[in-house]
């Protein structure tokens, strides 16, 4: 999957998710499934969809991760990638 940094990370009506003790757990109302995420995967969850973009959400993450552009944007297209392919989010181009 092509993920564009351009692009802005929607939760779809049928995706639930609560954080407890820091970590996040989402809900698919569609297949009923859950899944997991930890501290630093629900961080990367609440900046991918309050940003503007994914772009804005990597430039926001890297002020506060060590970490360099390039593996914080390969991470994020993996995480994307995966969370896309489960129905848990929809990337738009607007």
């Amino acid at each position: 999957m092509e993920i564009s940094l351009s692009a802005k990370v929607f939760v779809p009506e049928k995706v639930l998710l609560r954080e407890v003790a820091g970590e996040a757990v989402i809900l698919n109302l569609n297949n009923e499934q859950y899944y997991g995420l930890d501290e630093i995967g629900t961080r990367f969850w609440t900046m991918l969809t309050t940003s503007s973009s994914i772009r804005e959400a990597i430039d926001d993450l890297l002020a506060e991760y060590d970490v360099d552009r390039a593996t914080l944007e390969q991470d994020m297209r993996d995480l994307l990638s995966k969370l896309a392919e489960q129905g848990l989010v929809e990337l738009r181009n607007e």
